[in-house]
């Protein structure tokens, strides 16, 4: 009798031993993926702070390249912001502008993070800086050429995911150049401002150099006068234009080059 009575307590001991034991597994299963799940939600908070900090740095950028991309010879200098969740890049041939026939290329500087941090749909646009055609701000609408000068011409977009060179970007924000047309009754100026960029594997500082202007004239005359045909190509974005009569055509290619150091 004594015996069953010890055999009874012996494995009610063993059955609370394994109790405890699952217990606790089943709290430190639940610890790691508590530790896991804030994890992730800091990287996210924090890619998004990233974001947030290269938006207001390309923005910096912007005004200043739009202050200056008239003085040949300014050289402008930027620590980049330490951002621990995405990288600062260029992308070669970002732009294609043709006018008339004749091919133009120009480059940007993008900021992506990886699709683990941040992700937003394909197709997503926001406009951080720039315009319509005619110079109105549209959140969801950029046009690659403007025709107001008050304008930004220096635009800054996010867009959503997406791969570019080889690398998937979850979302990534694009500084790139926009194409002015001013027309003045018969006479059209067109400014096209090219980013020359020059591929770095260091990212300490970026520089930025407005290197040359070049001017070219065209005329026409009153018996044969010039059509003039414009389009740009910048990532997803596109836009055409064509004015017809046009006696003297003025275009005005700023050369800006950019490194990182």
């Amino acid at each position: 009798m004594e015996r069953a009575r010890s055999t009874v307590r012996s494995r009610r001991g063993q059955n609370e031993v394994v109790t405890t034991v699952i217990l606790i597994t089943v709290v430190l299963i639940l610890a790691a993926i508590f530790i896991i799940i804030s994890m992730i939600n800091f990287g996210k908070a924090s890619a998004s702070t990233s974001l947030s900090l290269a938006e207001s740095f390309m923005t910096d950028v912007a005004d200043d390249i739009e202050a200056s991309m008239y003085n040949p010879g300014t050289v402008l200098v930027y620590p980049i912001p330490g951002t621990q969740y995405g990288m600062f890049n260029f992308v070669n041939n970002y732009c294609s502008i043709t006018i008339n026939g004749a091919t133009y290329t120009s480059g940007a500087l993008i900021y992506g993070t990886p699709p683990n941090y941040a992700s937003l749909p394909s197709g997503y646009i926001q406009v951080i800086r720039g315009s319509s055609s005619n110079g109105a701000y549209n959140v969801i609408k950029e046009s690659t050429i403007i025709q107001n000068a008050a304008a930004p011409l220096i635009s800054i977009v996010q867009y959503g995911t997406s791969t570019m060179n080889g690398m998937t970007y979850g979302t990534y924000i694009a500084l790139f150049p926009r194409v002015l047309v001013v027309d003045e009754s018969s006479n059209v100026y067109v400014y096209i401002p090219i980013f020359n960029v020059i591929q770095s594997g260091l990212r300490n500082t970026l520089v930025v150099n407005i290197t040359s202007i070049s001017v070219y004239t065209m005329y026409g005359t009153s018996i044969s006068p010039l059509t003039v045909s414009i389009s740009d190509t910048c990532g997803p974005l596109s836009k055409s234009l064509t004015i017809n009569n046009v006696m003297n055509l003025r275009l005005v290619i700023i050369n800006i080059t950019m490194t990182f150091r």
